[in-house]
């Protein structure tokens, strides 16, 4: 097990790749549960948990249903397993991340002031700019695509994943201040 975890910190570090990862699953079943799990922890204390668990759930089957329409339209769905596995092991752990960021970013608004405010908006952006090199690097390796091709269609991935949850969960006044992956 510390070899997969370990495979999923090079895959965050863009070292190593979806066919890095066994194909099983059982692990694609757990990332997914993980990657919800987390998006849910993200979302409960401002949205509850109903709602929470509503967005950890489709946040997760839309990351699962968005890569096997990119690898159904390259003919590569065998590649399915492990790519899913690798987004949603690899965006589990950026989400871990995310969590002391966010609560900086509020600490900043309730009590900091303004300096922690704009640390945490820098450090937010970084974190997007990881999060989109890391998907990018899987959808190359899963696709047989380009960098270029791989870094739009990561945009148009999180574009998607954001326009759909805030759609479908977020007020407007609420979509300015919870960030979802």
């Amino acid at each position: 097990m510390d070899k997969i975890f370990l495979r999923f910190i090079d895959i965050c570090r863009l070292k190593a790749a979806p066919q890095d990862l066994p194909s099983s699953r059982l692990l694609m079943g757990v990332t997914l549960f993980a990657y919800g799990t987390i998006a849910l922890f993200l979302t409960v204390e401002k949205m509850g948990l109903g709602i929470a668990i509503q967005i950890g759930v489709v946040d997760a089957l839309l990351l699962a249903g968005l890569a096997y329409i990119m690898l159904w339209v390259r003919d590569f769905t065998e590649r399915y397993v492990q790519m899913v596995t690798a987004m949603a092991g690899s965006c589990a752990l950026l989400e871990l991340l995310l969590w002391p960021l966010l609560m900086l970013q509020q600490y900043g608004v309730n009590d900091g002031g303004m300096f922690f405010v704009v640390i945490a908006t820098i450090l937010l952006w970084a974190w997007l700019i990881w999060e989109v090199a890391i998907i990018a690097n899987i959808i190359k390796h899963g696709l047989d695509a380009s960098i270029w091709m791989a870094l739009i269609i990561s945009f148009f991935y999180i574009f998607m994943s954001y326009g759909a949850m805030r759609t479908l969960f977020f007020s407007q006044e609420v979509a300015t201040a919870v960030p979802v992956t």
